[in-house]
């Protein structure tokens, strides 16, 4: 206990009613963060098996050199500016005086570790042998301190994103005191002699070693962000003052890990239950694709799947008897199921939960399972535990949060932590965020190692999106991961890009593209076999011709609307924007007079409001629904309703919106069979008259104007920016008279998508079409100056910004910048509360993301004499400090109900009910 470093803490607590010491020491806290490494690192982890493998050292070797690593994270807090945060009555502690207070923008303690680092190596405090460096001098410019330096940025950067080493010495010298930096050295060369690393010491000084420390400096930064919230957890490590050196401390810190590990499921096992077959593990036949899907022959590494086939086929059972079969090869240790939407992955996460418990178990158990957007319809059979909330330290000072606020604030948030589970289930946004400069970015990473990716309605990316699905597949494919993507409608042009991208990531010389125009179509691309593409049948239930008609006012869609209502049959009218289908319910609500038929689906509820729209929707328009739920019903919703809801409309009344999804609106008319009264039936066809889909659509004109859609459907035209392609669009449909699946789904989408479909277009479309062209060459090259540089490794040159998460920019170009909105109701003490106050995951539940500039700019601030209120939220629930509060009651402009969602006060109709109040 007489080094130096003995005198400087590391973890204070504020909290009075927390028990035990006041602080903890730094030695002792870089200890715990670095056990708990070490644990992650266990040398029979496929993850380190796999990096060192790569690296070309043992396991073991590895481990060693990581863990070290970590001890030093917190080096920075020798400073004593930081160390005056904090004062105690034990006067063993340091109190020097540093010529400027601290400075969490300047000189936050995570960027004074550069430089003590660099006062020890440059400055000539420490030399190679005081670290276990026998032929590399550390105090030179040399590849082998480059080597060192990317390990530092890895652990340093354990906030989130990685420091700036910009900051000259001199600045940061204000900060310290000399036997500041005498410590530190004390510190890292007897934690050298703690660990004993075995340095690789020519791969130190090898560029293309260095190259590939770099790569892997994405994974090993993921560690130690997590490495760095489980060993702050209070509840495992508790305060220590003293009285143990390192040596004597070290095995107790092991311990301690253990059991913070053991309350996770980050470092159980996961075992595969044995995959039989689709009639086994499903309960009914096989479809054709599901029958090719438990049969088809796997190869060993990474590979890519592309099922095509039609709305109904199976493809969803096929993907997981893909998976269940990967799994049991040991390709991977879990899946992520992502989704285009919120209420797309609701659906998903249901179906998915009652099948993966055949697929997966932890210890004997069942392994988590997380709804990546927050998840109410749990119970027993299935946990999204992952890992407790940590106890949490008080913030030492503004812009000096704790890692214990910072693990809450993102495992709060399921949407993240749904990609550490061994199954998620969410957006395809939270895995594409994985290669954006974001905070925690190597978190998310590492949570999709080892894990098969399986996206839904591929065809549903555009080109900002597209380049971020291209990095991810390369960057997967890299970590040795598999992928399943899964779409009705893919234009073949899609599918030779993403068959491309596969090969060049791998590394093929020779790429090969598909050939195959058939439809149904299963692609398989292999390192080992390369690309095979093979025709499958369709399911005959599922084999449909849907006949179109067309109309062409909003009055004549409620006129057919109320028609099929006195026919006792229920209804969809998907509109293209929220603000159209708020349109459409007022109407309805006019003619109507009531609001009891009516349902209004769309983005803007609340996550609590919008569950509860799907349950209904489901259960009025669901599979299990019969006459009594369905007849008479009428739905107005928007691109919400069209993917991955097993639903049915006997009469469906769509916006013209782009083929493709067009035709996923299609698939949920006449989509189960029933009787003539709407009742599901056990037999081959359909007792109910031949269905009509009806498009809502501009006059047809065969040389139109450039305005030809904008008058009509102005939103239509701001949300699909090419006229021209929903010009070919209906072309087509006009010329063939209806839908037919799965004969005509090429032709279909080649006629709007295909090499020639440009030149087909009116004349006065393609002005449009050429600047709709621009724009998507422009959200390319945007996506592309957002991407990581991955070979730069785990630091700031990595990319132009690295960005916080407070504001959300979506994956889709099509979506604007967007706010997360807390929307607060009153008690009847008239104090604020959440909008899903006293149910589960009450703050998720009671958010609502809005386009900043359009609406969450213009909301009005909680009022002055409710903002004390508000803090003592933020207290109950920490993560509420991340978000804009909103108190619809005193808001001039906007209101908010659970009927109609958030929207200009005078458009929501008095049939709903107050605008401000919930019920």
């Amino acid at each position: 206990m007489s080094a130096s470093y003995f005198r400087y803490w590391g973890k204070a607590c504020k909290d009075n009613g927390q028990k035990g010491a006041d602080y903890h020491l730094l030695p002792y806290h870089c200890l715990d963060v670095a056990a708990v490494g070490w644990f992650l690192l266990d040398e029979d982890n496929p993850l380190t098996r796999n990096l060192a493998e790569f690296l070309d050292i043992a396991p073991g070797q590895l481990r060693k050199i990581f863990t070290f690593s970590l001890m030093l994270h917190d080096l920075g807090k020798f400073a004593s500016a930081f160390q005056n945060l904090a004062e105690f009555t034990n006067n063993r502690l340091i109190r020097n005086q540093p010529r400027a207070g601290y400075d969490s923008r300047q000189a936050r303690h995570d960027r004074l570790g550069y430089f003590f680092w660099l006062m020890a190596s440059r400055g000539r405090r420490l030399n190679g042998a005081d670290i276990g460096l026998s032929q590399v001098d550390i105090g030179q410019v040399t590849p082998a301190l480059d080597s060192l330096n990317v390990l530092l940025d890895v652990v340093f950067g354990h906030h989130g994103y990685p420091i700036d080493w910009g900051s000259q010495p001199k600045m940061m010298k204000d900060y310290c005191h000399e036997s500041d930096v005498d410590a530190a050295c004390e510190f890292i060369r007897d934690c050298a002699g703690l660990i004993n690393v075995a340095w690789p010491e020519q791969k130190l000084v090898d560029k293309e070693w260095l190259a590939r420390l770099r790569q892997v400096s994405w994974h090993l930064s993921g560690i130690a962000i997590l490495s760095d919230w489980i060993g702050s957890d209070t509840t495992f490590f508790e305060y220590q003052t003293g009285g143990m050196t390192l040596a004597e401390y070290w095995p107790q810190a092991k311990e301690k890990a253990l059991r913070a590990l053991a309350a996770t499921e980050l470092i159980k096992p996961v075992k595969v239950q044995p995959f039989l077959s689709v009639q086994e593990h499903f309960g009914f036949e096989p479809t054709p694709l599901q029958t090719w899907a438990e049969s088809v022959p796997l190869t060993s590494g990474p590979q890519l799947f592309i099922l095509e086939d039609v709305t109904g086929a199976g493809k969803t059972e096929a993907a997981l008897a893909l998976t269940h079969r990967l799994l049991q090869q040991g390709e991977a240790g879990g899946f992520y199921f992502g989704l285009p939407t919120m209420a797309t992955s609701n659906a998903m996460f249901a179906r998915v939960a009652e099948h993966y418990r055949q697929m997966l178990s932890v210890d004997g158990s069942i392994p988590s399972i997380v709804l990546a957007h927050g998840a109410r319809e749990m119970n027993d059979h299935f946990s999204e535990a992952l890992t407790a909330a940590v106890k949490t330290d008080s913030a030492y000072t503004d812009g000096e949060e704790t890692a214990s606020l910072y693990c809450n604030q993102w495992l709060a948030d399921s949407r993240k932590k749904a990609l550490l589970a061994a199954v998620g289930v969410g957006t395809i946004d939270q895995a594409l965020m994985a290669v954006l400069p974001r905070k925690h970015q190597p978190l998310r990473l590492l949570g999709l190692h080892r894990k098969i990716l399986i996206f839904d309605e591929v065809h549903a990316a555009d080109s900002f999106m597209f380049e971020l699905l291209d990095d991810l597949l390369r960057v997967h494919l890299r970590q040795g991961g598999s992928a399943i993507l899964l779409t009705a409608t893919l234009a073949q042009r899609q599918r030779e890009r993403l068959c491309r991208i596969w090969q060049e990531a791998a590394g093929l010389e020779t790429i090969s593209l598909p050939e195959k125009n058939d439809f149904p179509l299963a692609t398989q691309v292999t390192i080992g076999l390369g690309l095979k593409e093979t025709s499958v049948d369709s399911r005959a239930a599922v084999s449909r011709e849907l006949a179109v008609g067309f109309v062409h006012s909003e009055q004549e869609c409620v006129s057919q609307i109320l028609a099929a209502t006195q026919r006792g049959e229920c209804v969809v009218w998907i509109r293209n924007s929220v603000d159209d289908a708020i349109r459409a319910y007022q109407a309805l609500v006019e003619q109507l007079e009531s609001t009891d038929i009516l349902t209004l689906f769309h983005s803007r509820f609340t996550l609590k409001d919008r569950k509860d729209i799907e349950n209904r929707v489901l259960a009025t328009f669901g599979k299990k629904s019969g006459q009594e739920e369905r007849r008479g019903q009428i739905l107005i919703a928007t691109q919400v309703f069209q993917e991955s809801l097993d639903a049915d409309a006997d009469l469906m009344i769509s916006d013209l919106c782009p083929i493709d999804d067009l035709i996923q609106r299609a698939g949920r008319q006449h989509r189960h069979i029933r009787d003539q009264a709407g009742n599901r039936i056990n037999k081959e066809k359909d007792e109910r008259p031949a269905p009509m889909l009806l498009v809502h659509a501009p006059e047809w004109q065969e040389h139109p104007d450039a305005d030809w859609l904008l008058s009509h459907l102005p939103n239509t035209e701001h949300v699909y920016r090419s006229p021209g392609r929903l010009w070919l669009g209906l072309q087509v449909l006009r010329q063939l008279g209806a839908i037919r699946m799965p004969g005509e789904a090429r032709t279909l989408i080649e006629a709007v998508y295909g090499d020639h479909a440009y030149e087909w277009m009116p004349d006065a479309l393609k002005k449009k079409e050429d600047c709709y062209f621009g724009e998507l060459s422009g959200q390319s090259a945007q996506a592309k100056s957002q991407k990581i540089d991955w070979h730069k490794g785990y630091n700031q040159t990595s990319t132009r910004a690295w960005h916080d998460d407070n504001i959300e920019i979506s994956t889709r170009f099509s979506d604007r910048e967007t706010v997360q909105v807390l929307v607060l109701k009153l008690d009847p003490q008239g104090r604020p509360q959440l909008w899903a106050e006293g149910e589960s995951h009450a703050l998720q539940n009671s958010i609502v993301k809005l386009a900043k500039r359009r609406f969450a700019d213009q909301l009005a601030p909680l009022p002055d004499n409710l903002k004390a209120a508000f803090e003592a939220i933020v207290q109950r629930y920490p993560p509420a400090k991340f978000l804009q509060p909103w108190l619809p009651d005193h808001d001039p402009l906007f209101g908010y109900n659970p009927i109609v969602g958030m929207a200009q006060k005078g458009s929501i109709p008095a049939e709903a009910g107050n605008s401000c109040k919930q019920g």
